[in-house]
């Protein structure tokens, strides 16, 4: 997925969470992705321990990968591990 801006990818990455029923040990967590600028061509990456999946206890993590393209708009992409 394709966003505008660093906030609303970050508010991508909460949605998505929300969508698939995660529980984050700490959710504040995902806000420090969009903390600093992220220069043209660089990737950040976020690895959010889960507590719950679907109500479920576990030991997984939810990874997110956020990517400025040179057109300034950023790429999302988020997986579970």
């Amino acid at each position: 997925m394709y966003y505008d801006t660093l906030a609303g990818t970050v508010e991508a990455i909460v949605e998505d969470a929300v969508k698939r029923e995660l529980t984050l040990h700490r959710p504040s967590e995902v806000w420090d992705l969009c903390r600093d600028h992220l220069a043209y061509g660089t990737t950040r990456r976020g690895d959010f321990k889960l507590e719950t999946i679907k109500g479920k206890p576990t030991g997984k993590f939810f990874h997110a990968t956020i990517y400025r393209i040179s057109s300034g708009r950023y790429e999302l992409t988020t997986y579970i591990l």
